[in-house]
């Protein structure tokens, strides 16, 4: 029971995890650049993980950094308890928009995914529903690649995943020590 529970507080957290917020970095320089505007879809995302994340009662969020890499990417790295076991996990996940789904898929295609499995192409596996509170709909493509590194029976493992979400990509990584 403990290693599904893991396995599943694992892989929300990577999904949960994805994008949450925005923060901003001060620059000393003289020149002034102008603010670069955020993907209309990941800012929908940010506001649907973080009402997502902080209205899960089943884990505390013990830390949490968003950083905007440029208008089209947002990089999260955050730490959540599960309340019931006291297991951590940590993660760190990437989205990427682009400008169609065919452009992500092409992305995905040319990915180097050798030690990847496909885990589902169906978006009712997803343990998440921050792209449908989002968007209002389920993608229209889905594709799910998961690896796992180490074991629950050891006490240490990593899920690293790569989704893709219409014209959305996830690439994430989530580690757990028992």
């Amino acid at each position: 029971m403990v290693k599904k529970l893991l396995v599943i507080l694992v892989l929300v957290m990577i999904a949960s995890l994805s994008v949450c917020g925005c923060t901003t970095t001060t620059n000393n320089n003289t020149a002034t650049t102008p603010p670069t505007t955020h993907d209309a879809l990941l800012e929908k995302l940010v506001n649907a993980t973080k009402e997502e994340v902080y209205g899960n009662a089943s884990y505390t969020v013990q830390s949490w950094d968003v950083t905007w890499n440029n208008g089209t990417s947002v990089t999260i790295l955050g730490t959540v308890e599960e309340t019931s076991t006291g297991i951590t996990a940590a993660a760190n996940s990437t989205f990427m928009s682009f400008p169609t789904t065919q452009d992500a898929t092409n992305f995905l295609n040319v990915f180097n995914k050798t030690n990847y499995s496909l885990t589902s192409t169906d978006y009712a596996s997803d343990t998440s529903n921050i792209y449908y509170n989002a968007t209002g709909h389920a993608p229209s493509v889905y594709n799910e690649y998961t690896y796992t590194e180490g074991s629950i029976l050891s006490g240490s493992f990593k899920v690293n995943e790569l989704i893709q979400f219409d014209s959305v990509i996830l690439m994430g990584t989530a580690t757990a020590t028992l």
